[in-house]
């Protein structure tokens, strides 16, 4: 197996969706409150456990760092590997407990709840009054598209099968895919841990910046789920091919 397909194994299993665990005790809404208590029953005690040690890690280094800089735009890019770097091996064994159980009920269970979270969240920022809530809520909805998409492309092809299809067919498409999911998933969980008061000092210019380049971000991951899926079906990709719009 080639280098860039073991990444790309190590990627999809790394970036599940990172909400649960960046919401600490602090935010006392109780139907947020009963999510994150079953989806920890859900990946079990010691994976919840360290998933909240490293995400209350990067929450005081990388995220406090980010709402509080006076130089955000150029310490962005090495806030966003350090923050990926600091949370990537319990993120990556969440994502692989989750994709080694390809039973449809698993499954759907986990998007259930990623779902109910994600209601729950909306709910939240929309009575905060917060100005670029619009911004978290589109870039909340596409987190979790992002993850439903490749549950079901992963239980539809397996994970080497869906891998190989998307960096044999458009490996770029692939890479910046992943990237913006990166961006996005950093700027989101810094913008909510301002609003809802779970790092309690940050510059309100940086959570809005960060709020708004969400939505910026969200809609590179949305573009790039319409241009992945249509190329890991293979009647479509070989009409493509066909027709001379893609090259193999």
């Amino acid at each position: 197996m080639s280098v860039v397909v073991i990444y790309g194994r190590e990627w999809v299993r790394g970036l599940g969706l990172p909400l649960v665990s960046g919401i600490g005790g602090d935010v006392y809404v109780e139907d947020i409150r009963d999510v994150v208590k079953r989806f920890k029953e859900f990946i079990g005690e010691g994976l919840a456990r360290e998933l909240d040690r490293v995400f209350s890690e990067a929450l005081r280094n990388e995220v406090s760092r980010a709402l509080s800089t006076d130089k955000l735009e150029q310490e962005i890019h090495l806030l966003v590997e350090k923050f990926w770097a600091r949370i990537a091996l319990p993120l990556a064994e969440l994502t692989q407990s989750i994709l080694s159980h390809i039973d449809r009920t698993t499954l759907d269970e986990f998007i259930n709840l990623e779902e109910k979270l994600g209601i729950a969240l909306t709910k939240l920022i929309k009575r905060s009054g917060y100005e670029f809530a619009e911004d978290l809520v589109y870039g909340l909805s596409v987190l979790i598209d992002r993850d439903r998409w490749i549950i079901e492309k992963v239980s539809e092809l397996g994970i080497d099968g869906f891998i190989k299809r998307v960096i044999d067919r458009d490996p770029k498409a692939f890479m910046e895919f992943a990237t913006y999911t990166m961006y996005l998933t950093f700027t989101w969980v810094a913008s909510i841990a301002a609003l809802l008061g779970i790092v309690k000092n940050y510059k309100d210019e940086n959570r809005d910046k960060m709020a708004q380049w969400c939505r910026e971000y969200a809609k590179e991951v949305e573009d790039y789920i319409d241009t992945l899926d249509i190329l890991v079906k293979d009647d479509v990709y070989e009409e493509l091919l066909e027709l001379g719009i893609v090259k193999r």
